[in-house]
């Protein structure tokens, strides 16, 4: 099981990597010209500073933290869905408990003369594969983005998660005859559910 996290860890940090590093294709390597023969770009200009990059509609975080998306994760982003400043995202982590999470979220970013708040409201399907306990929740997040670059932005949130309710599997440690079910039930009802989130996501458009 060890095996197959770390392998889908890779992976997963292989893309991102691919994903975050910046175009090195040169402009002038296209041979565009204007009319008369004169060279529109620079010699050392590069394909992604060339483009209108407020058309960019895609965007995938890199997350780190204690959030939706666990200690570790991956989210990819819709921008402007609808209404600017609408964004929809999907993302998988890994929580150190451990646990897969997979999420799915609304956020709105304010533009308010150059500031960038958000608030974000979402899903959580959280997966306790050692124990087979999976737990439905819900979240809510406030927090503010920061431009790095036009492309690159650093976003700092801190929220609160909510059980709505967990489920145990058939064949889960749990459910054994050692086990007492009565005992369980009394645990699992006594669980807080409500758990505080702080997160950093680094994100690049595209």
């Amino acid at each position: 099981m060890r095996h197959r996290v770390s392998a889908w860890w890779l992976a997963g940090a292989l893309v991102s990597a691919l994903l975050l590093h910046p175009s090195v294709g040169e402009a002038k390597e296209t041979g565009v010209h204007s009319p008369n023969g004169k060279r529109i770009y620079a010699s050392d200009d590069r394909f992604g500073e060339v483009l209108d990059q407020n058309r960019r509609r895609w965007v995938i975080e890199a997350v780190v933290g204690h959030g939706p998306e666990g200690n570790l994760g991956l989210s990819l982003g819709r921008l402007n869905v609808g209404v600017r400043g609408i964004e929809l995202y999907a993302g998988v982590g890994y929580a150190f408990t451990p646990a897969r999470h997979f999420t799915g979220s609304v956020r709105y970013l304010f533009n308010i003369y150059g500031f960038r708040p958000y608030l974000a409201a979402g899903y959580l399907l959280r997966d306790n594969y050692v124990l087979e306990l999976f737990s439905h929740n819900v979240t809510g997040e406030a927090g503010y983005s920061w431009r790095i670059h036009h492309t690159y932005h650093l976003t700092a949130g801190v929220g609160a998660r909510y059980i709505l309710s967990t489920h145990l599997d058939a064949e889960s440690p749990l459910t054994t005859a050692e086990i007492d079910p009565d005992l369980l039930a009394d645990q699992t009802r006594a669980l807080d559910p409500w758990s505080l989130q702080a997160v950093l996501r680094f994100s690049r458009a595209f």
